[in-house]
């Protein structure tokens, strides 16, 4: 967390120099940042949304739940790695990394070993949600500046998410490892099956609003569905429990949300100040070159591999594709949907390689891990393997789509 804020720290102070140099060199121009600012806190503010998307399952009553459902896997065999990962990808669609607490509370009474090795490949599972998910922030934002369809994304995306998971899966059951304890004190009913229902059901709302009102960007669909569903829900549980308690809980996640997002500002408000700063100076017009420059079949490419340099050396991924669509708009080319998969895919690699990841700092503070234990250490085959199947299929995708 301390590298982070000093992430944050550093991107503050590039964001100032850039912007005094922009008004000392009389380019600083008031209409571009007044046009360009917004879409940097409307990100922070969607942000807030759909951090609220997995209040339903936060209650306490579906800890249990959610135990059930772990122990109706492990009753039909599936080990430590298979079952968190399921979890895992499930959960994290309305979770984001808070589905690795809930992981670890399901395994905090295994093995050391054990208990980590489930964390470890819920992070792999993990990576993979950005590809599907359209509750994911950089899945909605590199599709809304990519100007296609959810349904185009899927279109390029569900092949790989589909055969890329099954693989995972089937390695994490290979592997040596114990099966989790099964708790025959829980039971599957439909309060567990709601877990799975939940994600999966926002998931089609958020995609069907999208494709009823064509004119609402992907991020505004997500906002105002998510805000809807959780409203409805709180609303319905206070009124069925005739407690004011649910909603009054939404209260104190929205407030605590709110309270909590400060680094979010100051990142997404600092990176919106340094990316108008570098248009006016033109600093961006090589990044800009160089990509228009290349032929079209190596564009994807090239975003894949700055998105996970990019993300290696600590520039957050959303602020990184901004800048580079800034540069270099997405939404032009022969093929945006790949251009999308191409920078989802580059940030996938990277993901549990970076200590600067939210996955890798939440990873790291429940199994007392230092990051790069956590991360590096552990992951660097997952990361090699998948670069190169991200490699493969984006040349298969280049050679059909482009």
């Amino acid at each position: 967390m301390a590298r982070a804020g000093g992430f944050h720290r550093g991107l503050a102070v590039a964001a100032t120099l850039a912007l005094g140099l922009s008004v000392a060199l009389g380019a600083f121009e008031v209409g571009l940042f007044f046009e360009g600012l917004p879409a940097y806190f409307a990100i922070v503010a969607i942000l807030q949304v759909v951090s609220l998307a997995g209040y339903p399952i936060r209650a306490p009553r579906f800890e249990a739940r959610i135990r059930a459902l772990m122990s109706a896997l492990a009753r039909r065999g599936a080990k430590s790695g298979t079952t968190s990962g399921a979890m895992s990808q499930v959960l994290g669609a309305v979770l984001d990394v808070g589905a690795f607490v809930l992981v670890d509370v399901v395994f905090s009474t295994a093995a050391p070993k054990e208990r980590i090795n489930a964390l470890v490949w819920a992070g792999r599972s993990f990576s993979f949600v950005a590809l599907w998910a359209n509750l994911n922030l950089l899945t909605a934002t590199a599709i809304t500046l990519a100007g296609i369809s959810y349904a185009a994304f899927l279109t390029v995306s569900l092949p790989y998410v589909l055969l890329g998971f099954g693989l995972l899966l089937f390695a994490a059951q290979r592997q040596s490892g114990a099966r989790i304890e099964v708790d025959d004190e829980v039971t599957l009913d439909s309060g567990a099956l709601a877990v799975v229902a939940y994600p999966v059901a926002l998931i089609v709302a958020v995609a069907a609003v999208n494709y009823l009102f064509e004119g609402l960007a992907l991020t505004a669909a997500i906002a105002v569905t998510v805000a809807t569903a959780v409203a409805l829900i709180a609303a319905l549980a206070s009124l069925l429990s005739r407690r004011p308690a649910p909603a009054a809980r939404l209260a104190r996640e929205t407030r605590s949300s709110f309270f909590a997002s400060s680094p979010e500002f100051a990142l997404f408000g600092s990176a919106g100040v340094l990316v108008v700063s570098l248009q006016s100076l033109g600093a961006l017009d090589p990044l800009g070159s160089l990509l228009g420059s290349l032929p079209d079949l190596y564009v994807p490419f090239a975003l894949f591999f700055i998105v996970a340099l990019g993300f290696l050396l600590g520039i957050h991924v959303l602020p990184m594709v901004l800048l580079i669509h800034s540069a270099f708009p997405l939404s032009g080319g022969t093929a945006p949907e790949v251009w999308t998969l191409a920078i989802i895919l580059g940030c996938q690699v990277a993901l549990l390689m970076t200590p600067f990841s939210n996955s890798v700092t939440m990873l790291s503070r429940l199994s007392g891990l230092g990051p790069f234990e956590i991360g590096p250490a552990k992951n660097w085959r997952f990361a090699l393997v998948t670069t190169v199947a991200a490699l493969l299929y984006l040349t298969l995708l280049t050679l059909l789509l482009v």
